[in-house]
C-alpha cells in the first residue's frame, strides 16, 4: 500500500505545447489521482490535486515566467476553489466542455479569472448549450485524430466566434496531422509529433556535429582515461563553461569553489562526470526549442534508468542503460536515421540495435519511459511488473530524475 501511494504521488507526466515556431509555450499536466491501481482517471480528489500541485517544481524546465501550466480540474474542484492553490499567473485551468453549467461554477471560475487564472475549454466541438463556458476561456482545445480537414475547419470556425486568443490543437501525432492543424488554423500544437523525426531522403549527419559526437569516445572507452579526458574538455570552451557552471550550482555542496577541469574530475569521479559530459555534448548538438524538450525527456529517461536499475538487480546494466535512455531520441532530435547517427556513437552492438528499434533487453525499459510520458499508468504498472521493478522504486527513480535533469537544465546560461 506504502508503494502504491508512493507510486501515486510522484507520477507527474508533463508533455509541452509548441508554438508556430516550435518554441515551448506551456505545458500539459498530468497524473496519476486515482485511488483504484488500476485506472487513472481525473477527479476532484484534494489531495491527489495538491499532489499535483506539490510536484510541479520537479517538472519545471528552464522556461521563462511566461510557461503556462495548463492543469484539468473537474467543476467541483473549481467550486471548491482548489485551483487558488497554484500560482495564477502562469496556471490554466482545463475544464471539459459542459452544457448548462451549474452557475456556482461560473461565479467561482470569474473569481479565478479576476485573480488572473485563464480557462481553457478540452475537448471543444462548439455543441449547442455549451455556449456560456466558452465565452470565458481563453483557449480552447481540439482533438484532431481521426478528423479530417473540413472537419477541423468547421470546428475552428466555431471556435473563432468566440474571440478566443489561443486554439490548441492536441494529439498531434505526426508531421502529417501537425500540417493539417496549421491549415485548419490552429496557433499552438500538443502531441507526440515532436517526437518523432522528419527524415529527409540522404539527409546526412553534419561535420561539426560529428566532431562533436567524436568527444563521446574518450568518456566511453572501457578504463578511465584521466590525462586525456581534462585537455579534451579544456579545449572546448562551451563544454567548459558548462561543466563549471553545473558543478558550482546550488545542487552541488563542494566545500570549494570548482574552478578548473582538472579539479571538476578529482571532485566527483569518472562516472558521475562521464554522464554530465554525455548530456552536455548532447544538448550542445541540438540548440533548439523542440530539440531542447528532447534532451530533457531523454535525460529524465537515462537517469531514470540508471537509478531504477541500482538495487534493482540490473546494477551491470545500469551505465548502459543510462545510454540507451540518453541517446533515445536522437533521431527526432537529428531528423536523421537512427541508423546513421549510430554509425557515429560509441557504442556497443546491442546498444545500437535498441536505438534502430531492434527488440533486445532494454527495449522494455524504453516501453517503460514511453508509458510514462503519455500517462498510460496502467501500462506503467505493467511494463514495471515484467522488469520485476517495484512501484515505489519506479517512483522514487523517477522522481530523482526529475531533480538531476532539472539541476542540470537549470545551469544551462540563458539565451540574450
Amino acid at each position: 500500500m506504502t508503494d502504491e501511494k508512493t507510486y501515486e504521488s510522484v507520477f507527474v507526466a508533463r508533455q509541452p505545447i509548441f508554438d508556430a515556431q516550435n518554441e515551448t509555450w506551456g505545458y500539459m499536466m498530468l497524473f496519476r489521482d486515482s485511488e483504484d491501481a488500476d485506472r487513472a482517471v481525473f477527479t476532484d480528489n484534494s489531495e491527489a490535486t495538491m499532489s499535483l500541485v506539490s510536484n510541479l517544481p520537479l517538472c519545471d524546465t528552464p522556461q521563462n515566467s511566461k510557461t503556462r501550466f495548463l492543469i484539468h480540474f473537474t467543476p467541483e474542484a473549481v467550486i471548491r476553489g482548489i485551483p487558488h492553490a497554484i500560482p495564477w499567473d502562469n496556471t490554466v485551468i482545463i475544464l471539459e466542455e459542459l452544457e448548462d453549467p451549474d452557475e456556482a461554477l461560473i461565479v467561482a471560475l470569474g473569481d479565478l479569472m479576476l485573480d488572473g487564472y485563464e480557462l481553457a475549454l478540452n475537448n471543444f466541438e462548439g455543441k449547442p448549450g455549451c455556449e456560456r463556458l466558452a465565452e470565458l476561456a481563453d483557449t480552447l482545445l481540439i482533438d484532431v485524430e481521426g478528423k479530417d480537414q473540413a472537419e477541423l475547419d468547421t470546428i475552428v470556425t466555431r471556435a473563432k466566434k468566440f474571440g478566443v486568443t489561443r486554439i490548441i490543437a492536441k494529439r498531434v501525432e505526426n508531421v502529417a496531422d501537425l500540417e493539417k492543424a496549421r491549415n485548419a488554423g490552429f496557433h499552438l500544437f500538443h502531441g507526440f509529433f515532436f517526437k518523432r523525426p522528419q527524415i529527409e531522403s540522404g539527409r546526412k549527419i553534419s561535420s561539426a556535429k560529428a566532431t562533436r559526437l567524436k568527444l563521446f569516445e574518450i568518456i566511453e572507452k572501457e578504463e578511465p582515461n584521466f590525462d586525456a579526458l581534462a585537455p579534451a574538455i579544456e579545449a572546448d570552451v562551451a563544454i567548459s563553461y558548462r561543466l563549471l557552471n553545473f558543478l558550482n550550482s546550488a545542487n552541488f555542496s563542494f566545500a570549494t569553489k570548482v574552478t578548473s577541469i582538472k579539479q571538476a574530475v578529482v571532485l566527483t569521479g569518472w562516472k558521475p562526470i562521464r554522464n554530465w559530459l554525455r548530456l552536455i555534448i548532447l544538448t550542445d548538438l541540438t540548440p533548439s526549442e523542440k530539440t531542447l524538450e528532447l534532451a530533457y525527456i531523454s535525460a529524465h529517461r537515462a537517469k531514470l534508468f540508471e537509478t531504477a536499475a541500482l538495487g534493482s538487480g540490473y546494477e551491470e546494466d545500469s551505465d548502459t542503460l543510462f545510454i540507451v535512455g540518453l541517446f533515445s531520441l536522437l533521431d527526432a532530435m537529428l531528423d536523421t536515421d537512427m541508423k546513421e547517427i549510430t554509425n557515429h556513437l560509441p557504442v556497443d552492438d546491442e546498444v545500437k540495435a535498441t536505438l534502430c528499434g531492434k527488440k533486445t533487453r532494454f527495449t522494455p525499459w524504453l516501453d517503460l519511459a514511453k508509458a510514462i510520458e503519455a500517462s498510460d499508468w496502467d501500462e506503467v504498472g505493467q511494463r514495471a511488473a515484467a522488469l520485476n521493478l517495484l512501484p515505489g522504486t519506479v517512483a522514487v527513480s523517477y522522481q530523482h530524475a526529475f531533480t538531476w535533469a532539472d539541476a542540470f537544465f537549470s545551469s544551462k546560461p540563458c539565451a540574450d
